[in-house]
């Protein structure tokens, strides 16, 4: 594509005119030879100390005329396109060079504080049991036809989305999931995204640093549904907020366990290697055997069944294929025997985990967790009350604490508690190797429940790296644990 083809509006000459295109970047560690780099600020980073250094590869800078005169003197051997209104824009030219057309693909947005990860490779699974070509793009990684990659974010910016769109068509692919993250929808990330099928899971504390308020984060949610109301929305209606949604809109499914709905859970047998329990839709009822635990799984397989069936498969095939559907990465994933990792950084989340843990058999929980730096405050505390209350010892730890001191936020975690049921470890790896040996000093006592006790190591699930300062250094929790016990396997053994 020609530079004249992009901006037709615009006055160019005959010679930048001809300059072939052969691609749009925003972000200077993604730009390639012959990108046109859209000059866009950001709040955190000074674009302009980059652009001395991008310009051999740039084939045309477009800038806001507000900065004219500073681009001008950094800018000295390509030519540069003034434009009012930058963002704008950059929106347009996007959809323009990308083409986002999403004939024969449907897109299926997922959202929700908890459990849009389970859900969005729960219907990715049973669709590829079911033979078709499908693509995801999750917070644990991005399927794109056979390619794997490990996403940035939850939901790709607004530029990267639309080159993915444009590779998941040409990679094969009929089917598009996609976790919608609050932040996508804020920023205006899937702006022009087509959904076929919108899933609300839940809602509850989150991101308050960045939306300020439960009503807020709501409202951000809420607009993914107002705005795609051509789509079939499939919603909890177990939950409050989702209950709210769903009144609002007439093209619409429910799934719930307590409340009548669409499709709904009933005779349902808890256990530690999964749950059984009974679909039902209309007037027929359908086994389910799954490896997942607890009952808020039992509502995420609701969701991917409905939108399995709303996409017109039987509810037989899709129950079939969710018998070999196995706990992802980092959610209630079983690192060692009766150890697990998960995800929860919320206190709804870290209820629920520890509920889940007692509901499957274990008399006793010893926790692990601590809360992201330079995140929403207000949950410290909240999180604290919850371990204190349901789990038997609670070791108070670092998670992500980036620029805040680490020390710090446990204390406000410690806040929390009323009893003495805890203990503050600054340090994540011996925080977890200090529960590892209280739970075997547990195990090794004789008596009542001596041998019915777990530990939860929760809020960085799937994470790879821990984030100190600015920088992310290599911790992954699954495989410290397995370190850990293997180590201590081993110093046992030469008793």
């Amino acid at each position: 594509m020609k530079l004249r083809d992009i901006f037709p509006d615009l006055d160019i000459d005959a010679e930048n005119g001809r300059n072939i295109i052969r691609g749009i970047s925003d972000d200077s560690r993604l730009v390639n030879k012959g990108d046109v780099f859209f000059v866009i600020k950001r709040r955190n980073f000074d674009i302009f100390s980059v652009l001395r250094d991008i310009e051999p590869k740039v084939s045309v800078f477009v800038g806001d005329y507000s900065c004219k005169r500073k681009l001008q003197s950094i800018i000295r051997h390509k030519p540069i396109i003034f434009v009012d209104n930058i963002k704008r824009k950059f929106y347009k030219t996007v959809n323009l060079f990308y083409s986002p057309s999403q004939d024969a693909l449907e897109i299926i947005a997922v959202t929700g504080t908890n459990g849009k990860t389970t859900i969005a490779f729960c219907i990715y699974h049973i669709l590829k049991e079911l033979g078709r070509k499908v693509s995801l793009l999750g917070t644990v990684k991005y399927f794109i036809g056979e390619k794997i990659k490990r996403p940035r974010h939850t939901t790709p910016d607004f530029l990267s989305l639309r080159k993915i769109i444009r590779e998941v068509k040409n990679q094969g692919s009929a089917f598009l999931i996609m976790e919608v993250s609050s932040h996508a929808i804020s920023q205006g990330r899937i702006k022009g995204i087509r959904f076929s099928h919108c899933i609300f899971t839940n809602l509850s504390r989150e991101h308050l640093d960045y939306h300020k308020s439960i009503k807020n984060y709501f409202n951000v949610k809420n607009r993914l549904f107002l705005d795609n109301k051509d789509a079939l929305s499939i919603i909890n209606v177990d939950d409050n907020y989702g209950k709210k949604i769903f009144s609002q809109l007439t093209k619409r499914l429910s799934y719930g366990i307590n409340t009548k709905a669409d499709f709904r859970a009933k005779n349902i047998t808890l256990g530690r290697k999964g749950c059984q329990f009974d679909v039902v839709v209309g007037k027929k009822s359908f086994p389910i055997a799954t490896k997942l635990c607890g009952r808020f799984n039992i509502l995420n397989i609701l969701g991917a069944i409905a939108t399995i069936y709303s996409l017109g498969f039987s509810v037989s095939k899709a129950a079939y294929a969710i018998s070999k559907f196995y706990p992802v990465e980092g959610r209630l994933e079983q690192a060692e025997k009766d150890i697990f990792v998960d995800y929860a950084h919320t206190p709804d989340a870290l209820e629920n985990t520890i509920k889940v843990l007692k509901s499957i058999g274990y008399e006793r929980v010893i926790c692990v967790f601590g809360c992201g730096g330079n995140r929403d405050k207000g949950k410290r505390r909240l999180m604290g009350k919850i371990a204190s209350h349901l789990a038997d010892f609670t070791f108070i730890t670092s998670d992500n604490p980036r620029n805040e001191d680490p020390g710090f936020i446990c204390s406000q975690i410690k806040g929390g508690f009323k009893d003495e049921n805890y203990s503050i470890v600054v340090n994540r790896k011996k925080a977890i190797a200090d529960a590892i040996k209280l739970f075997f000093d547990y195990k090794s006592r004789k008596g009542p429940g001596s041998k019915k006790i777990c530990v939860l190591v929760a809020g960085k699930g799937h994470e790879n790296y821990q984030i100190i300062k600015n920088s992310k250094r290599p911790f992954k929790d699954s495989k410290l644990i397995r370190h850990l016990i293997r180590d201590l396997s081993l110093a046992r053994n030469r008793v």
